[in-house]
């Protein structure tokens, strides 16, 4: 496992891998995490999920996965896990009769231009599941992974956006940005893995994300982020905090637009067509993240921001999904409680991948400039 790791990462041996270490902390993004994935599956002959470096966030703890699938003792750390097999390619989509019929029926209603019943589906899917009332319900907390560590004083927690593709590892890449810079941490949102209860009210929702980042911040100053409807999250938690004391010292929203705006209309179908691009380099569309992600739509769809006391910052992309020639207001989001507003390079899905370091740098500036 160290072995595999350390090629991947360029490194001349496993001994610059710490067994124990988070793959995030080590320096694996959401590319090379899926490189890594495509090698274990290749020495292993399992299917592995995109994810799989993400669910299992070390070197020791997805060894010891790796070898319970396999039926074998745990060995020595330092070279790839289990024994060679069969070369896998791509996680063959599952057959019939299984929990991804609901996936495929909804891409499906997608292709054909019907996705109003495609939600309907999800939201009947939804309203089958287990739902918690009150945040004291949910234990453990949905998952928090670091992604970067250094010594300026501001750390910043992010939050996962409420689509299908949502978790810790969107954030990967940019995080990156920030290594031996300042702590960044990741929250994952309730929901989305299988077996997690969904929030049955919008208080239960922002309740829980407010403990989370609690549990996170301690007393050290902290501020929130939240990319596309992370945003919405990362604003109404904020919200929370300051009416219970404690607030952030700044929230930051990339690309954020308020559930409803009409501006989203214009660009739903690029939206969705680049989940479904993304798919196997980032999370597996499955009932529980397909059904979660409607119930979040309908749960926030008549959410609208109040007043902060913290500043704002709104980080927007400066080009359009569809491709084509628009008036910036046509398209942009117009966040009105923003403090201030940057734009830039790439679009709503670019601003955070290839071009993420751009992104990152406005960022850190601005949380310069809190303390």
């Amino acid at each position: 496992m160290r072995g595999t790791t350390a090629t991947v990462l360029g490194h001349p041996s496993a001994e610059e891998v710490e067994p124990d270490r988070l793959f995030l902390e080590l320096g694996l993004d959401s590319l090379t995490s899926v490189e890594l994935r495509n090698a274990l599956a290749t020495a292993t002959g399992l299917a592995l999920p995109a994810t799989v470096v993400f669910d299992h966030a070390s070197p020791a703890e997805l060894a010891e996965h790796l070898h319970t699938r396999l039926g074998t003792e745990p060995a020595e750390t330092s070279g790839p896990s289990g024994p060679a097999g069969p070369a896998a390619g791509p996680v063959p989509a599952p057959g019939p009769g299984t929990d991804e019929t609901i996936g495929r029926l909804f891409r499906r209603a997608g292709t054909e231009g019907r996705l109003y019943e495609g939600f309907e589906l999800l939201q009947s899917v939804a309203r089958l599941r287990d739902t918690f009332a009150d945040a004291s319900e949910v234990h453990p907390a949905p998952t928090a992974v670091r992604l970067a560590k250094g010594p300026r004083p501001v750390r910043l927690i992010c939050l996962s956006s409420y689509v299908a593709l949502a978790g810790v590892h969107q954030y990967a890449r940019f995080a990156s940005s920030f290594r031996d810079v300042r702590d960044v941490t990741a929250l994952a949102v309730a929901g989305f893995a299988a077996g997690e209860p969904l929030p049955a009210t919008e208080d239960a929702l922002v309740g829980l994300l407010a403990r989370m980042v609690r549990e996170q911040a301690g007393d050290e100053p902290y501020a929130l982020l939240g990319m596309s409807s992370g945003g919405v999250l990362a604003y109404a938690t904020a919200a929370r905090l300051e009416q219970e004391g404690g607030g952030p010292a700044g929230v930051v929203l990339l690309d954020t637009y308020v559930p409803g705006d009409e501006s989203l209309d214009q660009f739903g179908d690029q939206l969705l067509g680049g989940m479904f691009e993304r798919e196997a380099d980032f999370a597996l569309m499955d009932a529980a993240r397909l059904s979660a992600m409607s119930w979040y739509f309908n749960l926030l769809g008549r959410w609208r921001p109040g007043k902060l006391t913290a500043p704002v910052l709104l980080v927007r992309s400066s080009e359009p999904l569809n491709g084509k020639e628009l008036a910036p207001e046509e398209w942009q989001t117009g966040w009105t409680e923003a403090d201030h507003t940057v734009d830039v390079p790439g679009n709503h899905f670019t601003m955070m991948e290839d071009l993420s370091d751009s992104t990152a740098r406005v960022v850190d500036a601005w949380l310069d400039e809190l303390h």
